[in-house]
């Protein structure tokens, strides 16, 4: 008779059928052995790190099928570590392919310092802002560039610039600028932190000026208006278009950029109106025209242009280098203040940059000045000068024409003599009679604007001079 190896299994149905001495598979997660009258139970489990580890004990059951709930037991509580292990094990992988991919990711290039304004500009998410107030944003971030490259020439990238990088700027930069001027940097590079925050290049995760605090409760400061001497001695002194400039933002309140881009379109010599939109306002919804009656003075300068030039800009070589560059129109004109004795610049004392007080905006606060001074209502001052009270503006600007007429004409005359336009005295002429004198200088200078008209637009005068009589 044939001996059958030790542990074989038992030929025949009764040892396939309880593999009494044999091995079985319980549920692919264990096996079972007899040695004699012992059951043995062998199983794989699995570390946190994912190693197999082999496990095996001798089980108390007597029969087969005692062995195998013994070993679905073990086997159970294993399966759910395994289970949890594997879990892990796969979170981890996760973890390990997830940090990579941002190791990868950092690696990569991201916005540059140098190219961030550039992305601004471009970027669909921004307000939607003028040319100039975009020329002093991005005067305001080529300070920081530079700020930056002083102090941390090591950063190269937007999104390594941190919150301490923001308040060391902020720190230096109140030092020597007024709390206005320290505010509109802040607000705007919250803004384009802000913008660029969803930028797949930029890669951005905070935005260190948001927690940068404006300065509050400090005094203001705007430029002062100038005094009649000063007004003449500007204005006596200019030549050639800088005196039509200046006649402009004298006798219509208008900013610079509207005075040095006046175009003839919006000139009205007949009626004696300028009809303009703000360029202030002109992006908004509220934008609405501004209509300023011609004083006599600012009418004798405009007829001073031949008919056959009135077209385009009336000053056009100053509205090309405005164009160009505004700086150097302000420039001009802050030295041509200077040249007549003006004093520009108010100190803020030792270490601080010096206010300017003067420039061509005084313009516009010594027009609303003189205006309400000399009685004129503030309503009809603001209808001309288009300041932002919108609904005041234009319950009151439709109300009268006739008003805002009188209002501009309240203001002096530059173009006599000065002791004489102070003290106004009444005078002998030969051809008219007794005439005051600020009646007789301006109907001189109706003389002289209605000689440079053309003989179309003579008639059309003559005509409205009917119909308003």
């Amino acid at each position: 008779m044939k001996k059958r190896k030790k542990g074989g299994r038992k030929k025949g149905d009764s040892g396939a059928k309880n593999g009494a001495n044999g091995r079985r598979r319980a549920n692919h997660a264990g096996t079972i052995e007899k040695r004699g009258r012992k059951f043995r139970a062998r199983w794989t489990s699995y570390t946190p790190q994912g190693e197999a580890v082999r496990m095996s004990k001798t089980l108390s059951a007597t029969s087969i099928a005692d062995a195998r709930k013994e070993l679905d037991a073990l086997t159970g509580a294993g399966g759910l570590m395994s289970a949890e292990n594997d879990l892990r094990r796969v979170q981890e992988r996760l973890g390990g392919v997830r940090t990579e991919l941002e190791r990868i990711e950092d690696e990569k290039p991201a916005l540059a310092i140098a190219d961030a304004f550039k992305a601004y500009r471009a970027s669909g998410e921004r307000p939607d802002s003028g040319p100039r107030t975009l020329a002093d944003y991005e005067g305001y971030f080529n300070h920081l560039v530079r700020w930056l490259k002083e102090n941390r020439p090591a950063l190269a990238e937007l999104r390594h610039v941190t919150k301490a990088d923001a308040e060391a700027y902020t720190a230096d930069f109140k030092i020597n600028h007024s709390a206005g001027t320290f505010n509109k940097r802040v607000i705007f590079f919250r803004l384009m932190w802000r913008t660029l925050s969803d930028s797949e290049k930029a890669r951005l995760t905070c935005n260190p000026w948001e927690k940068i605090k404006t300065l509050k409760n400090m005094a203001t400061f705007s430029r002062r208006e100038l005094t009649i001497d000063e007004l003449r001695r500007v204005y006596e002194s200019a030549t050639g278009e800088m005196r039509l400039l200046f006649g402009i933002g004298i006798y219509t309140g208008l900013r610079l950029g509207d005075c040095a881009l006046l175009d003839w379109g919006s000139v009205d010599l007949v009626r004696r109106m300028i009809t303009i939109i703000p360029r202030k306002t002109a992006r908004h919804a509220h934008g609405k025209p501004v209509r300023i009656p011609i004083h006599a003075t600012l009418a004798g300068l405009l007829a001073e242009t031949p008919p056959e030039a009135r077209h385009g800009f009336v000053l056009p070589e100053t509205a090309n280098a405005y164009q160009r560059e505004s700086s150097r129109i302000t420039n001009r004109i802050q030295k041509h203040f200077t040249d007549c004795g003006i004093q520009t610049k108010q100190s803020q004392g030792e270490g601080r940059n010096a206010l300017t007080a003067v420039g061509f905006h005084s313009l516009r606060h010594t027009f609303v000045s003189l205006a309400a001074n000399r009685g004129a209502p503030l309503a009809m001052v603001q209808a001309i000068v288009g300041h932002s009270n919108v609904a005041m503006t234009r319950h009151y600007f439709h109300e009268s024409e006739t008003a805002t007429r009188e209002t501009v004409a309240l203001l002096p005359d530059l173009a006599i003599n000065a002791q004489a336009a102070e003290t106004p005295e009444e005078r002998t002429d030969g051809k008219m009679g007794k005439q005051p004198l600020a009646t007789t200088a301006a109907l001189q200078t109706f003389y002289t604007a209605f000689d440079a008209l053309s003989p179309q637009e003579r008639k059309q005068v003559k005509q409205w001079i009917l119909q308003q009589s």
